[in-house]
């Protein structure tokens, strides 16, 4: 019966109409079909248990043809190369074979060419091509952020681990340990693996004070099952601590890091009721040494200055310029226009040339052939008068030879502003700013206003245009070079009367394109605050003190002690750590060879001596 039945589908088979050209191969088409239908095997599957695997290593394929059967057995022919990784085929069963690699072939990626070869055997093979990869290197882990994290991250509860490839892990809490002056009574509470990333939650507490926290990881494998066995990723913590005091109190002061590594703050306005060389306004220079924790005293300053600007030149040198004070000795504070530069190799202040006018709140930026821009500023006495003159200061080894240059006008005359240089378009960015215009003979008889220009200074053609982009109002804040060639704008207010706000909103400028957008809001409004580039975590920028302003009227507010920060690679503002102090007006000193950075004196309340350093050490 059952013959009868095969030979009457047969008949129906050879009776259907076939259209022209089909392939016996395709399995849609009717011929494959019946084929199936007869129970033959025309469509081979492979499944391949990798797609890397270790020089001398094994891949496993599973199919659904017996391989066995055949004279050559299962051929798993590579296109386009001479180099053969496969050293050997071996059946394990009719449908399971182990893939031996060469152990000499170390490196390379590979293609088979399943298709060709099969079509000639009367088969069908999907896939058609697999291409693998013969690897011999351990996969890399690194924390996410780069090497350091702000200690809120870890008491916020989990740090991301990435992997530079995928990796295979089952990511067992015994598998995971942490060691180091900054774990305290942290532990691992659970663990989220995925394909390259790894995601640690954690309980406890860590050190207060931040440090070295290593992360020890065992058995982390890639698709090739290479490992290193156990993986340590050490962590930088960073954290605010408690820094020794300055041997003077001081605010509006300037702060600089050495090439060699010293650390050096001076000038500035000592704390009400004391006089230094017959005046409040400081001349002095002190060291920090960041490893006895000590302040020193230094060589002082011809002039007694503060709210002046200071810049480290190319040569290591520091030029400081303008401010409002005098020549030590009697007399009193007038606005200044004279330059000195001071030579840590000799431990000695030199003065150079005059600016042309005097001026204290105004920005100084050292430009690719080691001239320095000097932009905006106010004159010290009402009425007030905000500058427009920009001047350049040509840089020479021997600072009285050093010649003062005016190069144009800005076109809205400012202070309080921010100027940074985007070096990737040749220009400085010279962005908002408050404005003061005298009306009149009297004291008072300026009238004062933020600004919404943005001005470039054109490092190759020497020239001032305006741009056509237009920032919130907004002065005394901040400005930082993004490494997409962009300048990101954020913090300041933008009045000093009683309609005064804090500006949330922060602002992305393109000094290509000409072009601004508005970015993420700040946590806080704030200004006369800090703010920090950290290298922890290649894009962030850390924002601490200041003030922010309470108020619809804009007439109460408050120092800050939250610190915030902003991620490039994550685009927004995030809460990090607390200062220890809320202070506003303080000394900035990054640190530019470790990473952090200390804040120096300022206000809490009366003028202070007191410092706080945020590091990981």
């Amino acid at each position: 019966m059952g013959k009868i039945k095969e030979l009457l589908f047969l008949v129906f088979l050879c009776s259907c109409e076939i259209p022209t050209g089909s392939n016996h191969f395709d399995p849609n088409s009717p011929v494959n079909l019946g084929l199936l239908m007869l129970g033959a095997d025309r469509v081979v599957r492979m499944e391949f248990s990798s797609n890397k695997v270790q020089p001398g290593g094994t891949l496993f394929i599973s199919t659904n043809h017996d391989f066995t059967t055949t004279t050559n057995g299962l051929q798993l022919p590579i296109k386009n190369t001479n180099i053969n990784p496969i050293k050997q085929v071996i059946a394990r069963s009719k449908f399971l074979y182990e893939v031996r690699m060469n152990p000499t072939v170390t490196n390379g990626k590979f293609t088979l060419n399943l298709k060709d070869y099969y079509l000639n055997e009367s088969l069908l093979v999907n896939p058609e091509t697999f291409e693998f990869e013969i690897d011999a290197n351990p996969p890399l882990l690194q924390l996410k952020t780069g090497n350091g994290i702000d200690i809120s991250e870890l008491q916020t509860g989990f740090l991301d681990i990435e992997a530079n490839e995928e990796i295979v892990w089952e990511g067992n809490l015994s598998q995971i340990s942490l060691s180091g002056n900054a774990k305290n009574s942290l532990v691992v509470s659970d663990v989220i693996v995925t394909d390259r990333n790894i995601r640690l939650l954690f309980a406890g507490n860590p050190n207060a004070n931040g440090g070295i926290l290593t992360i020890s990881l065992d058995g982390v494998k890639d698709k090739a099952s290479n490992t290193e066995g156990t993986v340590m990723v050490p962590v930088q913590v960073f954290a605010f601590k408690s820094g020794p005091n300055m041997n003077l109190s001081r605010r509006s002061c300037g702060a600089v890091e050495l090439d060699d590594g010293r650390k050096i703050v001076l000038g500035g306005r000592v704390k009400s009721g004391v006089l230094v060389n017959g005046n409040g306004t400081l001349s002095s220079m002190e060291y920090y040494n960041s490893v006895t924790k000590e302040f020193t005293f230094g060589p002082d300053m011809d002039y007694r200055r503060q709210e002046f600007a200071i810049v480290k030149l190319l040569d290591g040198r520091v030029l400081v310029s303008g401010g409002f004070g005098a020549l030590v000795g009697p007399g009193t504070n007038v606005g200044l226009a004279s330059i000195e530069v001071f030579d840590p190799n000799t431990n000695t202040w030199t003065e150079g040339p005059s600016l042309h006018s005097p001026r204290q709140f105004h920005k100084m930026t050292v430009l690719p052939d080691g001239n320095v821009l000097v932009v905006g500023g106010i004159n010290p006495f009402g009425p007030f008068q905000t500058v427009s003159e920009v001047e350049l200061i040509h840089v020479t080894p021997d600072p009285m030879a050093m010649t003062v240059e005016s190069v144009g006008h800005l076109s809205e005359s400012r202070s309080k502003h921010a100027q940074v240089l985007a070096a990737n378009a040749g220009k400085v960015v010279i962005s908002g700013g408050e404005r003061s215009d005298v009306t009149g003979v009297g004291v008072n008889d300026h009238f004062i206003r933020s600004v919404d220009s943005i001005e470039i200074y054109d490092t190759n053609t020497k020239t001032i245009t305006t741009s056509n982009a237009k920032i919130t109002r907004r002065f005394n804040h901040f400005a930082h070079n993004l490494s997409t060639g962009e300048v990101l704008i954020l913090g300041g207010i933008s009045s000093r009367f009683n309609d005064g706000q804090p500006i949330l909103r922060a602002q992305i400028y393109n000094p290509i394109s000409d072009t601004i957008r508005d970015h993420k809001n700040l946590l806080f409004g704030r200004e006369w605050g800090s703010s920090f580039v950290f290298p922890y975590g290649k894009d962030q920028i850390m924002i601490a003190g200041g003030l922010e302003y309470r108020t619809i009227n804009g007439n109460t507010f408050d120092s800050i002690l939250d610190t915030e920060s902003w991620s490039e690679s994550s685009q927004r503002f995030y809460l990090t750590g607390r200062s220890l102090n809320a202070r506003w007006e303080g000394c900035d000193l990054p640190f530019t060879s470790t990473g952090g950075g200390m804040i120096l004196g300022g206000r809490i309340g009366a003028i202070v001596a007191n410092t706080e350093e945020y590091s990981f050490e």
